[in-house]
């Protein structure tokens, strides 16, 4: 797994500006320290797509067109979330980098996830862009049937919190339709 230093810069909300060469240093220490306890995890099944389009008017959009939809789940795991708590014990600063780090390395992860669904799609098949529970009116508590559908407690280690939070915090849950023809 690669966390480009461009893509975090974008988290931190820099804009246009490259961040400063101490800023640099920060952002590439941290990098390291996370890509050594960085445990990456991922499943995903073909799901029910008309049972999905109907719990959501933004997700039938997403979806037009679509004939089959992948469900999936991708997570960095545990160790990231104890490296988080460290760092935030000991730098506001640190732990602000170490987020965007996190969410750059999330994201990144998810990309590589649709590469690898991408690579067993039959010829002409392409998909969309993945969406996730608590976007548009899909609501987040979405999640519990998505992450059940995937076993992900068991098979990826994700969980959710009573107030639907996902555990370990660097976590995506998404749908991802699938048509036939150009995205």
């Amino acid at each position: 797994m690669t966390i480009d230093p461009t893509d975090v810069a974008r988290y931190l909300l820099l804009g246009a500006h490259a961040p400063d060469a101490a800023l640099a240093a920060r952002i590439d220490a941290l990098r390291t320290a996370a890509l050594r306890v960085i445990r990456p995890a991922r499943t995903w099944r073909r799901g029910d797509l008309a049972d999905w389009r109907a719990r959501s008017a933004t997700l039938a959009l997403r979806l037009a067109g679509c004939h089959a939809v992948y469900l999936a789940c991708g997570t960095l795991g545990a160790g990231f979330d104890a490296l988080a708590r460290r760092t935030a014990a000991t730098s506001a600063a640190d732990a602000l980098i170490l987020q965007a780090v996190g969410a750059a390395a999330i994201e990144a992860w998810m990309d590589e996830t649709e590469d690898e669904i991408r690579r067993g799609l039959a010829p002409g098949e392409t998909l969309v862009r993945r969406y996730s529970p608590g976007y548009g009116d899909l609501p987040l508590a979405a999640q519990r049937d998505l992450l059940g559908f995937l076993d992900a407690p068991r098979t990826v280690g994700v969980s959710l919190t009573d107030t639907l939070l996902m555990v370990p915090s660097k976590s995506v849950s998404a749908l991802i339709g699938v048509r036939k023809g150009s995205a």
